[in-house]
């Protein structure tokens, strides 16, 4: 059969050349082309039946998600009523989970966890005034906002894209979502559930080897923390994304990649690369959080905005400020957080100080001027080991 192969091959020859000759210098496309190899998705299972839970993660996201869209979004908290509805639902929602005892559990943010849960209950107390709750003057959270009062802003207030916004400036349901973001999710992956003290821990390690298992569960310790911060990591992944953002391209897949041979080396126990997988999930999450807020704060869209009309750069530049929040909760690939608590609100005092988002002129000062944007995300920029160019590319 080879025989015969080969002399058809060689047939064949001439005429192969000569189609060549005949279309000299033209660019020959086939219809053939090599499927794309397919990576694997994150699915694992024991025994035939799936091992990965991730349920955990959607009881904590649920209520938050409500308590945004449904009080924070609209300012809606204007009574008593209302303010219980909201409390209830963020410290004890449905007896499932406790929102508010999600906020900086990790063991490297306990110093400052009090004070951090404080912030985050600020954000709804103050979107409870934004609201008109126990005002002394009707219609306060009808009225369009303006330098040291609260208000809204937009052309009217049926607007499907209206912000809330206090005296400063500050859309405070879009902080909110951010300070969660970084509070909540970024903690719980990167320093509570890919922390070493889990990979690294002989008992640990032991347990994981001999399936040893929590009662009616389908996996090991250190496969549900590994599962648990990819389900935390889906409510961060659209940040990661490279839309809009070109510095961010391939970041998504690094990560996911992480995660996925990270659970694969984890099932035959190669912990050394485990660990690696770990280093890149927190080099690359960071990187992109970080360049994201530098994003928020002076790429295009909040650079156009600002110079045609002030107020409608709030939003894009809230987010910024949320996600300066959640800096703190990133981490080095050697476990050590970038900034601090400490750190964190000195950058974001100076991005509100004085008028606040109001002041224009502040804002778009050079990148040596105190309080500027261009001065605060060339300074997020160099903690994180980036080129601001990056995000203009």
């Amino acid at each position: 059969m080879k025989k015969y192969f080969l002399i058809g091959f060689v047939a064949a020859l001439p005429l192969l050349v000569g189609s060549c000759n005949d279309g000299e210098g033209e660019t020959v496309e086939s219809s053939y082309f090599i499927p794309p190899i397919e990576e694997p998705a994150y699915s694992f299972s024991r025994n035939g039946s799936n091992n990965v839970d991730v349920l955990e993660c959607e009881f904590v996201k649920e209520p938050i998600d409500r308590i945004y869209n449904s009080f924070l979004k609209k300012a809606s908290i204007g009574n008593d009523v209302l303010l219980q509805d909201v409390m209830t639902i963020y410290t004890d929602y449905r007896d499932v989970v406790k929102p508010s005892q999600q906020v900086a559990t990790s063991q490297i943010h306990a110093a400052d966890a009090e004070k951090i849960r404080k912030d985050v209950l600020n954000m709804i107390y103050t979107s409870a005034r934004i609201g008109g709750y126990k005002a002394t003057e009707n219609n306060i959270r009808t009225r369009p906002a303006e330098p040291g009062k609260t208000g809204y802003i937009g052309y009217n207030l049926g607007d499907v894209n209206i912000q809330f916004v206090d005296e400063r400036g500050l859309a405070v349901a879009e902080a909110f979502k951010y300070m969660i973001l970084g509070s909540i999710y970024i903690d719980k992956i990167l320093n509570v559930h890919l922390d070493e003290r889990f990979f690294e821990s002989e008992e640990m390690r032991n347990k994981h080897e001999n399936k040893e298992m929590p009662e009616g569960k389908n996996y090991t310790e250190l496969e549900h923390h590994w599962d648990l911060a990819y389900g935390y990591y889906q409510f961060v992944q659209p940040l990661v994304r490279g839309e809009g953002l070109p510095a961010l391209r391939g970041s998504e897949e690094k990560i996911r990649q992480a995660f996925v041979y990270g659970r694969i080396k984890l099932g035959i126990y190669d912990y050394k690369q485990v660990m690696e997988y770990l280093h890149i999930i927190r080099r690359e999450l960071s990187r992109a959080i970080a360049l994201r807020a530098v994003d928020y704060l002076i790429g295009a869209n909040t650079l156009a905005n600002i110079k045609e009309h002030v107020p409608n750069a709030f939003y894009f530049m809230a987010q910024g400020y949320g996600l300066i929040y959640a800096a703190q909760f990133l981490r080095k690939a050697d476990g050590q957080p970038y900034i601090s608590y400490a750190k964190a609100n000195k950058l974001l005092n100076r991005l509100l100080q004085g008028k606040g988002f109001w002041d224009k002129d502040r804002l778009l000062k050079d990148v040596n001027s105190e309080g500027s944007l261009e001065n605060i995300a060339h300074e997020i920029a160099h903690i994180y080991g980036f080129d601001i160019n990056e995000i203009r590319k």
